[in-house]
């Protein structure tokens, strides 16, 4: 039985730390996002406290200094025509956001960025109506729209698209840097198709900006999976140099690519790229029915490449001998869902999927775990062995966060 006297005191520095506001706040900042959702309902004090815009980025700073590595990995959903999406666990057992709050009957995520998600949605303008047997008789009146939320809060921020032609939409958010966020599109520059514009979203003003630059893109490039890093948003191509979008200078640079893009006959396969803990990483492949790949990562100031790693699956293949590998079709052997830059280099792994599963691969020692199974896409047999169709799928990261979209 506890002691009456150390309950007492319990009790006592409870009261002490609720009625001094500094310390609370100071306590609630280090507490992870999902918690406070639920320390809402503590008091109208303490629910005002955890909503009030300065504390979430304060929140969202403190965090992002704690934990630089993503909760977990959302896979994009084409497959189905509801918003939920796969969620793979990657700190510890998470629950999947469902998105039903949208009022959407398809969600496609385009971009996440440090606990926000772009997504690209089927909006609902109309309730549909029903006869009275609960068939639908009319689904109502619909439109495709591109919207920024928060996940965690189930906030979300409905968007203007640009007034030119967009090829595609990057977000850019750092809470170290501004509590708000951007939407780097690039336009087409002119009706030829041969020349780009940068057109940029901020949420300060609620408005985009069309820069006046022309400029052409690397031959390959691709544009629709943008990474942000250190306050650009940076693309990869198939040719000896890409772009990146520094967003403070308004400029677009060139960035190198690894030196294999300038010999000819050498056919590669960009399995991943990425980024995780202010590293960026690129993954390529010659045949993935090897089993091979080597890691990229990119060194300071945009000197070049480094080959990190060269992997072998085959000893996964050998510690896990109930994984199938469909070498019949060479796109679909595994893929790379993530490089997650640990915070020591022994600590670095690659994320596979492989035969409906997600494995962790340790880069460093070449151990290999199982992080979850993901569910079949409904309606195909599981004999068939081609329930999941999440090869070359991309995967976003997710992170708890409490910042206003």
């Amino acid at each position: 039985m506890r002691n009456p006297k150390v309950k007492m005191e319990i009790c006592w520095s409870a009261e002490i730390i609720a009625s001094n506001l500094d310390l609370l706040t100071e306590i609630l900042l280090w507490t992870p996002a999902k918690s406070l959702m639920k320390f809402k309902c503590v008091s109208k004090r303490w629910h005002s406290l955890i909503s009030d815009p300065k504390f979430c980025i304060n929140h969202a700073r403190c965090q992002r200094m704690l934990n630089r590595t993503a909760d977990a990995l959302m896979l994009s959903n084409c497959f189905k025509s509801t918003p939920e999406f796969q969620l793979v666990p990657l700190e510890h057992s998470i629950k999947v956001p469902f998105f039903d709050y949208f009022n959407a009957s398809e969600v496609l995520i385009r971009h996440s960025c440090n606990g926000l998600l772009l997504c690209y949605c089927n909006l609902m303008l109309d309730k549909p109506e029903y006869v009275k047997t609960k068939k639908i008789k009319n689904c109502g009146r619909s439109e495709f729209r591109y919207l920024v939320c928060n996940p965690t809060t189930k906030q979300l921020k409905m968007l203007s698209l640009p007034k030119h032609v967009y090829l595609s939409l990057s977000l850019a958010f750092d809470p170290l840097i501004s509590p708000y966020y951007k939407v780097v599109c690039i336009c087409k520059g002119d009706s030829s198709g041969e020349t780009f514009q940068i057109d940029v979203y901020s949420s300060e003003t609620e408005s985009w900006s069309l820069l006046p630059t022309l400029f052409t893109m690397p031959l390959g490039m691709t544009y629709s999976n943008g990474v942000f890093l250190d306050g650009s948003v940076h693309w990869y191509s198939y040719a000896e140099t890409s772009l990146y979008f520094h967003i403070d200078s308004q400029s677009v640079k060139q960035m190198p690519m690894p030196w294999m893009f300038l010999s000819e006959g050498i056919n590669l396969d960009i399995m991943y790229f990425g980024e995780s803990r202010g590293h960026m990483h690129l993954v390529l492949t010659k045949d993935r029915s090897s089993l091979e790949f080597d890691v990229f990562e990119m060194e300071f100031e945009y000197t070049g490449w480094s080959l990190s790693y060269h992997v072998n699956l085959q000893s996964m293949r050998m510690v896990f001998p109930e994984l199938t590998w469909n070498f019949i079709n060479k796109n679909a052997v595994f893929s790379v869902l993530s490089i997650i830059q640990g915070e020591k280099d022994e600590e670095k792994k690659a994320v596979i999927f492989v035969d409906g599963r997600v494995m962790s691969y340790n880069l460093c020692d070449g151990t290999s775990i199982k992080i979850c199974d993901l569910e079949p896409i409904p309606g195909h047999s599981d004999f068939a062995r081609v329930t999941w169709h999440y090869e070359g799928c991309q995967a976003y990261a997710y992170f708890q966060s409490l910042v206003s979209v």
